[in-house]
């Protein structure tokens, strides 16, 4: 499984519960977040990482994408073992 930017074991980045903290230490979090990550570019369209969007890492090139430009949901994600992103999928495996 591959290890989140925020260094936690996971493939997939998601938004903070926001039930589980209040406005202010949900603001911090989110700032603090969003400058650690704040460089990453989402493999597809190339725009930056946002704290309030859903990504996943592809297992193989280890690039990161928004979930709406590789069409994966949060709930589908939870049921993918190894994701390989378009371009690593149509890649053949050589001998």
């Amino acid at each position: 499984m591959q290890k989140g930017l925020d260094g936690k074991s996971s493939k997939t980045m998601e938004a903070m519960d926001e039930e589980e903290e209040g406005p202010e230490e949900e603001e911090e979090e989110k700032e603090e977040d969003e400058e650690e990550h704040g460089e990453t570019l989402c493999g597809a369209c190339g725009e930056n990482y946002a704290a309030d969007e859903f990504w996943i890492c592809c297992d193989m090139c280890e690039k990161w994408f928004h979930g709406t430009c590789v069409k994966i949901t949060p709930a589908r994600a939870e049921h993918i073992k190894h994701y390989k992103c378009p371009s690593c999928s149509i890649k053949r495996a050589r001998p």
